[in-house]
């Protein structure tokens, strides 16, 4: 009795097998960190070759960078209206778990902030936070201290990004909502304001 080959499966485009491994590692740094997962529990979460990870995104840091990207939603509140900008800007901050975008934006910080003694997720922790808050609001700023001011407010925001969604802090995430963005808010607008900011110089 003769027999057949049996057909090979056919391969799925590179595109499609780079995304699956995009999103299993995703899953698996936003559920355990960098160091928990190793590139076989990505390739096995994935359902391929340990070495088509490899051949996609080069090694497990650059994986891990690409997967924990940080989509911080905050365009529309970034190019409004400087007038009360400071506490639309906190409550987009406080709020932001409350939305798909981002709570996985919340992820991916958190995984970043845990990893971020390697160099080169501290560069990209840095680099977002700035692309984020402070060069929208170099570009809009006046007077000579313009470029420190929207430093300052990009540091502000981290760290309440840092407290209520990273590290947690039971006290902010206890307070009425709208008490942190009155308080934290009206800081941040003093750094915005032209006024506040001569003043202070």
């Amino acid at each position: 009795m003769s027999t057949r080959p049996r057909a090979a499966r056919p391969r799925q485009p590179a595109a499609v097998t780079r995304s699956t491994i995009f999103d299993a590692a995703r899953e698996l740094f936003g559920e355990s960190g960098f160091d928990a997962v190793g590139i076989r529990a990505v390739a096995a979460r994935a359902g391929v070759d340990a070495a088509l990870v490899i051949r996609h995104f080069g090694s497990k840091e650059q994986l891990f960078l690409e997967a924990m990207t940080v989509d911080l939603p905050a365009v529309q509140v970034m190019e409004g209206p400087l007038d009360g900008m400071g506490r639309a800007i906190v409550e987009h901050v406080v709020c932001l778990p409350s939305t798909r975008t981002g709570a996985l934006a919340v992820t991916a910080l958190a995984a970043l902030f845990r990893a971020s003694d390697r160099d080169e997720v501290r560069r990209n922790l840095r680099s977002t936070i700035d692309e984020v808050f402070a060069r929208p609001l170099v570009r809009r700023l006046t007077g000579g201290d313009a470029e420190v001011r929207a430093h300052l407010v990009a540091a502000q925001l981290g760290g309440l990004l840092t407290s209520m969604h990273v590290v947690q802090d039971p006290v902010l995430l206890a307070a009425d909502p709208q008490a942190v963005v009155a308080r934290y808010g009206d800081a941040i607008q003093r750094l915005i304001s032209e006024d506040e900011g001569a003043t202070a110089a």
